[in-house]
């Protein structure tokens, strides 16, 4: 399988073929996993199939060519990445993967397909351009699985491609990607649900999860000064590509701080931040946001299972699902999900672990931060229904997934010879 992002990238949205590839070898399959190596290895890697491909992102010469600044590592006290610019976002079709890492992952295949070493392929994105390789091997005989995390052109964030010809071939690709793999799965009820309306193919859903085998004793929190706090953390980024902001929540935050009839309340973020996200935390003060820069994984999850209250920021597109709502889910802790119309609030709504607000409405927010400050929010805090988003069920979906297409190619391909 295919996977761009993989640990030790410090995001979220690594972890489902992480868990994912554990739970399907428990089941009995051999996996082999193609990553990058931009954040680095794992001692692991050799043990669990885990080959890696350089990629231009991690190239430092690019990077200060760009003005990008160094590569976030979790652990890191600090992040200020620049957002990228038009050369890496507007030029290469769907993007700047497809020329950085896409070309090398395929001969790496190919050389693994001549040893006889694959029976099925599993492309994941984003980004996008993984599922290049399916189409850019050819297949003969292998049966292919494209596995959207993430919308395409649907809800993915992304600006527009400045010229026609451009979002054509953007178009053209999903559609090729989509009708010419042997089977698709998105990771949200509403991606498979546009898969299949949208590109007339039929598609698995099998959502992301969390893994029970993770735990928080792998890091320790930091240390935040949270006595006679009501302390909420926030993991990972604040303003996303599919259009989050924090900057209604920051001003919920001020209103909050300026009530003398509430004690104390803090908000604790994890995770990188731009040049302009540093400026915006600066203007509300450090009393009432604390940074504690780029942590790594198990000190994230620490961090969240010693707060009183997490707050999930999204956006409003439909499908929006964070990785990270998989693990507020496990922590013990009531959700703050600024989520409205997609698939992290039906989620929390659902498994009564929270509440949801509109993410741009100021008044909706300073209500769920007073119910946090008055602990009125543990109150409705009735977690239930946990085990459909907890593995082993999201492999085992992934399993019948799996087996169901590689049975269905096969009699392709009986077919084909028969004619012939």
């Amino acid at each position: 399988m295919v996977s761009y992002f993989h640990p030790p990238f410090p995001g979220a949205g690594g972890n489902r073929w992480l868990a994912m590839s554990h739970y399907l070898r428990e089941l009995g399959y051999s996996v082999n996993v193609i990553a990058c190596s931009a954040w680095g290895v794992l001692p692991s890697d050799t043990d669990l199939g885990v080959t890696r491909v350089g990629d231009l992102r991690s190239l430092g010469v690019l990077r200060r060519l760009l003005k990008r600044g160094e590569l976030p590592v979790g652990g890191g006290a600090e992040v200020l990445e620049r957002p990228a610019g038009a050369l890496l976002t507007k030029v290469v079709v769907p993007d700047l993967h497809a020329l950085g890492w896409v070309p090398a992952v395929v001969l790496r295949i190919r050389r693994m397909l001549a040893r006889g070493e694959i029976d099925c392929l599993v492309t994941s994105s984003p980004p996008a351009s993984a599922h290049l390789v399916g189409l850019l091997l050819g297949r003969p005989h292998l049966p292919w699985i494209a596995d959207f995390r993430d919308g395409w052109r649907f809800q993915d964030g992304r600006e527009p491609f400045p010229t026609a010809a451009q979002r054509r071939l953007d178009a053209l690709l999903e559609e090729r990607v989509a009708r010419g793999a042997d089977a698709v799965v998105g990771a949200t009820a509403p991606i498979t649900a546009d898969l299949e309306a949208r590109l007339g193919v039929t598609a698995f859903c099998v959502p992301n999860g969390w893994d029970p085998e993770l735990s928080p004793q792998e890091g320790s929190a930091p240390h935040i000064s949270s006595e006679g706090v009501v302390t909420l953390a926030l993991t990972g980024t604040l303003s996303g590509v599919r259009g989050s902001d924090p900057r209604p929540l920051f001003e919920a935050l001020r209103i909050i701080g300026s009530e003398p009839s509430l004690g104390p309340i803090r908000l604790v973020h994890a995770g990188p931040l731009t040049t302009e996200e540093r400026v915006l935390i600066d203007s509300v003060g450090s009393d009432l946001i604390e940074h504690v820069g780029y942590l790594d994984r198990g000190a994230a999850l620490a961090l969240q299972r010693s707060a009183n209250a997490l707050v999930l920021l999204t956006s409003r597109n439909s499908s929006e699902a964070t990785s990270k709502i998989y693990e507020y889910l496990a922590s013990g802790r009531p959700i703050i999900a600024l989520a409205e119309g997609n698939e992290a609030a039906r989620i929390v709504r659902e498994t009564k672990t929270g509440i949801t607000v509109p993410p741009d409405d100021v008044p909706a927010i300073v209500g769920a931060l007073r119910s946090a400050a008055s602990g009125e929010l543990w109150q409705s805090y009735a977690p239930h229904g946990l085990e459909a988003f907890t593995y082993p069920g999201p492999a085992i979906a992934m399993a019948e997934a799996i087996v169901k297409t590689m049975r269905e190619a096969g009699r392709r391909q009986k077919r084909g010879d028969e004619r012939g």
